[in-house]
């Protein structure tokens, strides 16, 4: 399921994702075939719960995109349920340690690696072969750097054995560290933390991954050496491609 991404990554090449914040299995579809490589919901932030993230699953499955979920949080029963629902990866918010990440990754993964529980209900079925004996070298693990402390404690994180990368969002992580120039990627102090994630990924074999609003980043990005390149999302591109328009009807 996660083989195009997998791919591209092996020859060095971005993959470009889009994060779903409408609760409704019709826009994940219509986004999903616009050529994306991966499709996200957000059910950090976004207004989806899990029936309606089922759905979304189900229409994203009828693309080539790789559906991932960002988690509400580190829990392990969200992130089991995730999984067995069908998806590819997961991106779990807040993690600040070693520990945060290890746990993460435990609840992700069938034993003896982790503690992941059997009952791969969807996920089970998408398998082209026996899901329980490839499921760990197949999910997509991607903790979050988004704090002061994750920063600080981002080498011990990328070396927690299973995961698949590093994910910075530099909202956040700006905004724990005082930065007052919010996801500048050009500021002093967030560049030498995105540098420090790009160096541990690649010392540990990790794919580092980001989300930036600014589209004038994303190039910039992509030869920086960030592999998991987020950006927009669908309510942000309703509104203002709605403002565009009504402001063409007015002439403005």
């Amino acid at each position: 399921m996660n083989a195009r991404l997998r791919n591209q990554w092996a020859q060095g090449r971005s993959s470009y994702n889009f994060f779903l914040t409408i609760p409704n299995a019709w826009t994940a579809e219509l986004m999903a075939r616009t050529g994306f490589d991966a499709i996200t919901l957000d059910m950090q932030h976004g207004l989806i719960d899990f029936s309606i993230a089922l759905q979304q699953l189900q229409a994203i499955s009828t693309t080539k995109a790789v559906p991932f979920v960002r988690l509400q949080w580190n829990e392990p029963s969200i992130i089991m349920k995730m999984l067995d629902a069908g998806a590819a990866g997961l991106i779990c918010p807040m993690i600040e340690t070693a520990d945060d990440a290890a746990a993460f990754v435990r609840a992700c993964l069938y034993p003896p690696a982790g503690n992941r529980s059997y009952g791969p209900v969807r996920a089970g079925r998408l398998a082209e072969s026996d899901y329980f004996k490839t499921a760990n070298q197949q999910v997509l693990t991607f903790a979050m750097i988004e704090t002061a402390s994750a920063a600080e404690n981002l080498e011990s994180i990328a070396a927690v054995p299973g995961l698949s990368g590093l994910f910075v969002g530099p909202y956040d992580l700006s905004v724990s560290m005082g930065i007052e120039q919010v996801a500048d990627i050009y500021g002093p102090t967030l560049r030498a933390v995105l540098e420090r994630v790009l160096a541990a990924c690649e010392k540990h074999g990790l794919v580092p991954g980001i989300y930036s609003g600014n589209t004038e980043h994303l190039r910039e990005l992509s030869e920086m050496g960030f592999r998991l390149i987020s950006t927009g999302d669908d309510s942000k591109l309703l509104e203002q491609a709605a403002r565009v328009l009504l402001g063409e009807m007015r002439g403005e």
